[in-house]
C-alpha cells in the first residue's frame, strides 16, 4: 500500500522529499528530543550548544554542566550586561555569587567585584575543587555576561558547609594575590574533607584584574 499523500502528477523532488521525511521517523534518534538540553543524545550537546549561540563551552565539562549551560542560554543572551546575567552564567559551574557594584562599594564607576564560592559538581571524585579550568570557565562566564564597558575584581575559594565545623578541626589555609593572570596553588591542598580527623583543606585564590 503507498502511504504518500502526493498526487499522481508529483515532480521527482517532491517524490524524493517525501522519501526523505519518511525516512527521518525511523532515525535512531528522537528528532523531538534533539531541542530539549536534558534529553539531547550527549554527543549531539555540541551541535545544540551551537544552534542556541552558547557562548562559554569546553568539551571537558561534565555532562550535566553541559546541559545546564545549554538550558541557560537564550535567558543569559536576553539578560545579557545585567547583574543577573552574569549570577545565572555562573550558577551552571555550582558556584555561589556575591556581586557588589562601584555604587555599592563607592568604587570607582563601571566596575564591580565578585566572589564565587565553588561547589563540587565540576569535578570528577578525584580532582581538586579548584583547578585552573574551573577558575577559567568561570571567568569566561564574567566575561561574556558582563556588560563590556565594565571592570572587575574575581575572588573564587571553597566555602564548607557548617556541618563540617564541628569537632577538631585542622585548617590549611592558602591565599595567594596575583595581578593579570591565576595561578594555582597546590601544595597538597586539594579541598577535599577527611571527616575522620576532621581535617579541613581551604585554599583560596584572590583574583584582581583589570580587562
Amino acid at each position: 500500500m503507498n502511504e504518500s499523500l502526493l498526487p499522481f502528477n508529483a515532480t521527482q523532488t517532491e517524490r524524493n522529499l517525501s522519501l526523505v521525511t519518511k525516512r527521518s521517523s525511523s532515525l535512531p534518534v528522537n528528532i523531538n528530543h534533539l531541542w530539549d538540553p536534558f534529553r539531547c543524545p550527549e554527543n549531539l550537546l555540541p551541535w545544540l550548544a551551537w544552534s542556541l549561540s552558547v557562548d562559554n563551552w569546553n568539551s571537558a565539562w561534565p555532562t550535566s554542566v553541559k546541559r545546564q549551560q545549554i538550558a541557560n542560554s537564550i535567558e543569559i543572551h536576553r539578560r545579557k550586561g545585567t547583574v543577573s546575567a552574569v549570577k545565572k552564567a555562573m550558577a551552571v559551574f555550582g558556584v555561589q555569587v556575591e556581586l557588589s557594584e562601584w555604587f555599592e562599594t563607592k568604587s570607582t564607576p563601571h566596575t564591580f567585584s565578585v566572589m564565587a564560592w565553588a561547589g563540587d559538581n565540576f569535578r570528577d571524585n578525584h580532582e581538586p575543587v579548584l583547578t585552573e579550568a574551573y577558575y577559567d570557565a568561570l571567568k569566561r562566564a564574567i566575561d561574556y555576561s558582563k556588560p563590556v564597558r565594565s571592570h572587575y575584581d574575581f575572588k573564587v575559594g571553597i566555602l564548607f558547609d557548617s556541618d563540617f565545623g564541628i569537632g577538631v578541626v585542622q585548617q590549611s589555609l592558602a591565599i595567594k594575590r596575583v595581578d593579570g593572570e591565576f595561578i594555582y596553588l597546590g601544595a597538597g591542598l586539594d579541598g577535599d574533607l577527611n571527616i575522620g580527623g576532621i581535617n579541613q583543606g581551604h585554599s583560596v585564590t584572590r583574583m584582581s584584574m583589570e580587562l
